[in-house]
């Protein structure tokens, strides 16, 4: 040990009378310290405006430690990638040159013992490097309020294993040349095929792991990000294992007269252990994680968690179709899958490693769609799949014909797009993918499939039909499918896990299966028999939503004065000059933000934040009062004033605007309910009702019930679909720091620290050729 710290000393001692070292030292302390303090000083000034305007406010939106460090840490990285060749090009190639590398050799010095002393001095001066990082990660620590130091310490960590991984590649790139300018160019190019290494070569199976294990683009960005992985740091250390063995090889090589293919089957034995190593340590379920962020940012909520734990241990099968002429098929080939693999199932697979991935790859199209034959005149389907294939260099027979696919699996009305098939002890389920923009499903959507696999039931809808009520099948603007049977939304309740479909009570009684009635905005009456068959479900404990509408209260009414409710006649306005009388942002009350867990009512719930609320136009007011055991309270409501109130004469939306007359009935009030919750003891469960005066506000044209969204049915399904994840707020919000301070410390990273290094720099090499 004695000879490794003699060599590194001497190596590092080499450095600090380099030039070159003590120009690329100051040169990074500049870049790195002006891309941090520049937007610091920014926020600064800006959050002491703020305040000074407004002191309630609680900051920016944050995460600053995100915001203020992204950019410097991009930076820091490409320009380490640009530094660290000039640092090692003279490593071994000055010795060699000065004739100092024979002297070594003829001692009884080993050759392991030389690579790791002047590896060892290179650490030590990457450790200086680093210091640029840590000290401004130390003020921003000092600076922002709420910082996490183990996030921190995580930043470091990424930064020091790449820095020393870089310094093993550049170390066994001058043992390979005597020419320094050659290895500074050499390990360049070494640096780029690694950060290219993950995009070539990935339609070959075993090629594509081999590659994406070499890759070193974004292996850095996890730990950036708080998640520290066993997966990362044995590839920072095996490739420095990898490059600091084969830099011991090629020395031996001087010492030794033998065949060219003796270095050679070394070389290549110890690039196959390490790969092999490497292959296996970077295998989806035997990896390990590290989220060392205080709300767990990098890791699946608690309740999709929960999900998982609801599988037995026996395998779920994941098979991807990827359908050549379906949509996001490219992101679906086999040169995205590693993309698939981590990006999607990775953070599943860290909880539940029986998850095993599979493939099928086939071209077909949906009944009566030409689309595919635009642009291909006279031409079959299969000659315009070898015609598109070719584009992306793939080959056709890794595609199924249609008949071919069809004998696998049967897609029934599923879009032909790009369909996850999960399979677990002999049920199958799909899981969609959605729009370009954002394809992959969420957490809630994958809780809801896996339910589906792990449940004997799932949650029931039934919309009653036969009056022109509003639909869950159609897609229309006033039509409800977009938020409960549109396979092409992620909100929609059939892609959370719920099922929906309709009934006539004309001709059918409410199945026994229902978990929640809807009557949806009837608009012609009910018949004496369709009432009383409501009525009966309900008076056997069911749970039921009803969306009324203005004028037509008459439809609702018969039923819901059963249960001491009454939709009141007459329409809320508010005549505007540049909106529509009838439309009002109803907000949730207290009662309404506890009833679910969207994200609004969370923020409500957590923070005492503004709740929920959605867009209602066209409303009715709803009265109760509390008999037959209910306990009713109103969850959306309106506050009055003096330009609102209960139009009870004709209303015409763009007509003129209406004018309060309390001789025709017109009603002001200091509250409007629009919406009320029932709930009571029945049959040893509760049963919970809604009534909302209005149903515009779940239509596609009102934006689904925006932050209301699916609240209302997960608390009539008690709240156990859809399968909701925590909203995460940063608390990393506010600086510590004003505006003096933060033009001081621009100061001192700009000018002080460069110019101090810079003075230190040049004492040390005058006293040295004065020497």
């Amino acid at each position: 040990m004695k000879i490794i710290f003699k060599i590194a000393r001497a190596e590092l001692r080499t450095l600090f009378y380099s030039p070159i070292a003590w120009v690329i030292l100051v040169t990074f302390f500049v870049v790195t310290g002006v891309f941090f303090v520049t937007p610091l000083m920014n926020m600064a000034r800006a959050q002491e405006v703020q305040l000074a305007n407004s002191p309630s406010w609680t900051g920016f939106q944050g995460p600053l430690t995100l915001s203020m460090f992204s950019v410097t840490l991009e930076n820091a990285m490409s320009y380490l990638y640009l530094f660290i060749p000039l640092l090692t090009m003279g490593t071994i190639s000055r010795e060699v040159n000065s004739g100092s590398m024979n002297l070594l050799s003829s001692s009884p010095i080993r050759i392991r013992e030389i690579i790791a002393g002047k590896y060892l001095g290179l650490m030590l001066f990457g450790l200086v490097l680093m210091s640029s990082i840590a000290l401004l990660l130390l003020t921003g620590y000092f600076s922002i309020v709420n910082a996490e130091l183990k996030w921190y310490m995580s930043i470091m960590l990424g930064f020091w294993l790449l820095s020393s991984t870089y310094l093993a590649i550049g170390l066994f790139i001058s043992c390979l040349t005597n020419y320094q300018i050659m290895a500074g160019i050499a390990t360049f190019v070494v640096f780029f095929l690694l950060s290219i290494m993950g995009t070539v070569w990935q339609q070959y199976d075993f090629v594509r792991d081999i590659t994406w294990f070499l890759s070193i683009d974004g292996r850095v960005k996890s730990m950036t990000m708080g998640l520290i992985t066993t997966k990362d740091v044995f590839y920072f250390l095996l490739i420095i294992a990898l490059f600091l063995g084969l830099s011991m090889i090629k020395l031996k090589t001087r010492q030794e007269s033998a065949k060219w293919t003796v270095p050679f089957s070394r070389s290549i034995a110890w690039v196959v252990l390490i790969l092999t190593i490497g292959y296996f340590s970077s295998r989806p379920g035997y990896i390990g994680y590290l989220d060392v962020t205080r709300d767990q940012r990098n890791t699946i909520d608690s309740a999709t968690r929960a999900v998982l734990k609801e599988l037995d241990g026996s395998p779920l099968t994941v098979t991807l179709f990827t359908n050549l002429f379906g949509g996001n098929f490219p992101i679906g080939l086999p040169e995205a899958r590693n993309n698939y693999v981590w990006g999607v199932w990775d953070k599943y697979v860290r909880f539940y490693p029986n998850i095993k991935l599979q493939y099928e790859y086939y071209y077909d199209t949906e009944k009566g769609d030409s689309t595919a034959y635009l642009g291909y005149k006279n031409k079959t389907l299969h000659q315009i799949a070898k015609s598109k294939v070719r584009m992306y260099k793939i080959d056709i027979n890794d595609f199924k014909k249609p008949e071919e696919i069809r004998k696998i699996i049967d897609f029934g009305d599923e879009p032909l797009r790009m369909l996850m098939l999960l399979e677990y002890k002999g049920k199958k389920e799909f899981l969609r993918t959605y729009s370009a923009s954002d394809p992959w499903p969420t957490q809630p959507n994958v809780s809801g499939t896996i339910r589906r696999l792990t449940r004997e039931k799932v949650p029931n809808i039934t919309f009653i039909t036969g009056h022109y009520e509003r639909s869950p099948w159609r897609n229309g603007e006033r039509e409800f499918g977009s938020h409960t049977n549109s396979k092409l939304e992620k909100p929609a309740l059939i892609n959370l896990g719920v099922n929906t479909d309709t009934v006539s009570l004309l001709h059918s009684e409410i199945p026994d299966s229902t978990d929640l009635l809807v009557v949806a905005d009837p608009r012609s009456a009910l018949l004496q028999g369709e009432q009383q068959k409501i009525l009966e479900y309900l008076n056997k404990g069911g749970n039921a939503i009803f969306y009324a509408e203005p004028g037509k209260q008459q439809m609702l009414n018969p039923i819901l004065n059963q249960l001491a409710v009454n939709i009141d006649s007459g329409i809320l306005v508010s005549p505007r000059k540049h909106r529509e009388g009838e439309i009002f942002n109803g907000i949730m009350t207290r009662a309404g933000n506890y009833m679910a867990a969207e994200g609004m009512m969370q923020l409500y719930q957590r923070f005492g934040k503004i709740g929920a609320s959605a867009s209602f136009s066209g409303s009715s007011t709803v009265s109760f009062l509390e008999k037959n055991g209910f306990t009713i309270e109103p969850i959306v409501s309106v506050a009055g004033n003096k330009n609102t109130w209960i139009e009870k004469g004709i209303f015409v939306s763009d007509s003129a605007a209406p004018i309060f007359a309390a001789s025709e009935g017109d009603l002001k009030k200091e509250e409007y309910v629009l919406a009320v919750k029932m709930s009571r003891k029945i049959n040893d469960r509760e049963q919970r009702i809604v009534v909302s005066g209005d149903a515009d506000f779940m239509s596609l044209d009102q934006k689904n019930g925006m932050s209301i969204g699916t609240g209302l049915y997960s608390w009539l399904m008690n709240n156990e679909y859809p399968v909701y994840t925590k909203v995460r707020l940063p608390t990393d919000k506010m600086l510590t720091i004003g505006r003096t301070a933060g033009k001081m410390i621009w100061y001192v990273y700009v000018y002080i620290i460069p110019g101090l290094l810079l003075a230190l720099g040049a004492i040390i090499i005058i006293r040295r050729m004065r020497k």
